[in-house]
This record gives structure tokens, C-alpha cells and sequence, in this order.
């Protein structure tokens, strides 16, 4: 046999393939709307895992609602699930990876499912200038299925991911507290830096945040009413001292000393105001 024979033949295979496949598919396709429920079955697993999961998605739909309360039920609603996620419907698809997860809490695919739910959420989350509800929603799932699944091998992937996303959480409360400063609204910006360094200890905006929080509160006490400068700048300093101890080797090193400096002098001033009035009255 020649080459040219060969190649003629492969054609010849591939045709009778392509025709064969091409008749399945529109037999399949007329299962969508008319057919028996095994056939419909058969016809939403064909779409499925050839990926195309509107199709499949349209089958499931009406297969859960028929097999409710049946042993079928189980494997239709895990396929839905996955068909949603699979088309990006994440919200959707998370509430049937929950429904699942309660419903079948026993079954090997519950791990995995709940994880799912999570991962779900994660996958909405928006970047960090957005809204971050779904931020918040995929830290407590992921928190949740760590607790219910200790000894999960995807306990590391969890944790990896609510990691990622509270330092999301962190750049967004770092930013609004930034956006006070350059504003001029030192009280607001003090308030905020606090808050964002207790509530995120180990971000990696931590050190300019404590930086950014002495910034602050200098050009709050430098704004102060006479009578609480004083105060103000004697909390600045204290904030400094916790700064040159905690990142002993910042870069912003030099930056926080020239504030220092400048604050102290504004104390030095005030103490020398207050003097002079003594003497004087």
C-alpha cells in the first residue's frame, strides 16, 4: 500500500468519524426538547463533556426538578453546579455547591463541593477600589471549610487564598486612609491607619502604614488648636519611637527622622511659649 492509499483511507476514517459524531450531536439536539428522561439524561451528559454548557445547563434544569428526591438527584445538581461555574456564573453556581455540600454531607464529592462554594466567591471578588463584599463572603467560607475540614489536602490552598485576600482588604483600607492624608484630613487618616495596621498586623503595607500613621499625626498636631498641640505632638513622638524600633532598617527611615525633628521642634516651640507666659504673668 502506497502512501496516497494510506492517506486516502486516514481521510475516509476521519469523514466516517466527523459524520458519526455529527449524527450523535443532532440526535442529542433533539432530545432538548423532546424525549424520553433517560434519553434527556443521557443528552445533558453528552453537552457537558463537550463543553457546551448552556445546553447542558437547559437539560440539568429540568432533570432536578424531575429527579428531586431521587438517588439522581445527586449527581445532576453536582454536574449544575459545576456547568455554572464552568460558564462563570459563580454566585449561582455557589449556591448549588452549597446545596450539595448540606444535602449530601456524607458523600466524597462534599470536600470538594464546599470548597467550591468558597473558591466561588473568590472568583467574584473585585479588585481592591471596588466593592469587596464578596471579598469578605470568600474569607468566611474559606475560614468555614477550613474548620470543617481540618485534614483536607486543600487546607494550604485555602489558607494561600484568604491570605491574598486580606491583603486585598488591606490595599483598600490603606488607600482610603492615604486618600485622607493627601486630602489634609489628618484626624480622618490617623483613625484610618490605625485601624488598618491592628486589623491587618501582617500586610505587607504595614510598614509604610506606620509610617503614613506618623506622618498623620504631625500634621495633625501641627493643625491642633494651642491647647492640644501639645498632646498631638507628644503622641507623634511616641508613634516615631514605635516605628524606629519595629523597622529599625526601613527605607523610610530618613524620612521619619526629619518629621521627628520637625516635631520636636514644634514641641520645643510650644514648652518655650508656655515659659515665657509664666514668666511674664
Amino acid at each position: 500500500m502506497n502512501k496516497y492509499n494510506s492517506i486516502a483511507i486516514f481521510l475516509v476514517l476521519v469523514g466516517i468519524l466527523f459524520a458519526s459524531c455529527s449524527a450523535e450531536r443532532k440526535q442529542m439536539r433533539k432530545y432538548l426538547l423532546k424525549g424520553t428522561l433517560a434519553q434527556k439524561d443521557s443528552a445533558a451528559f453528552y453537552f457537558y463533556e463537550r463543553g457546551d454548557y448552556e445546553k447542558a445547563n437547559f437539560l440539568f434544569e429540568e432533570l432536578m426538578g424531575r429527579y428531586r428526591g431521587k438517588p439522581e438527584y445527586e449527581n445532576i445538581i453536582y454536574h449544575y453546579a459545576w456547568s455554572k461555574f464552568k460558564q462563570s456564573y459563580y454566585i449561582i453556581a455557589s449556591h448549588y455547591f452549597e446545596q450539595y455540600a448540606k444535602q449530601f454531607p456524607t458523600s466524597p464529592r462534599a470536600e470538594e463541593c464546599a470548597f467550591q462554594q468558597a473558591y466561588c466567591y473568590y472568583m467574584e471578588s473585585a479588585p481592591y477600589y471596588l466593592d469587596q463584599g464578596y471579598t469578605a463572603k470568600a474569607i468566611d467560607q474559606f475560614q468555614y471549610f477550613l474548620v470543617a475540614y481540618p485534614e483536607s489536602e486543600r487546607v494550604k490552598e485555602a489558607n494561600d487564598i484568604i491570605t491574598s485576600l486580606r491583603e486585598r482588604l488591606a490595599k483598600k483600607a490603606f488607600e482610603q486612609a492615604r486618600l485622607y492624608f493627601n486630602m489634609s484630613n489628618f484626624k480622618g487618616a490617623v483613625t484610618s491607619f490605625e485601624v488598618m495596621i491592628q486589623e491587618f498586623p501582617d500586610s505587607r503595607y504595614q510598614e509604610e502604614a506606620n509610617l503614613m500613621l506618623f506622618k498623620s499625626m504631625v500634621g495633625l498636631a501641627e493643625n491642633s488648636t494651642e491647647r492640644r498641640k501639645e498632646n498631638r505632638y507628644l503622641d507623634a513622638i511616641e508613634t516615631y519611637e514605635r516605628f524606629v524600633d519595629r523597622f529599625p532598617n526601613s527605607p523610610y527611615i530618613k524620612e521619619a527622622e526629619s518629621l521627628y525633628v520637625k516635631a520636636k521642634r514644634g514641641l520645643g516651640r510650644l514648652k518655650a511659649d508656655e515659659a515665657e507666659q509664666s514668666s511674664e504673668e
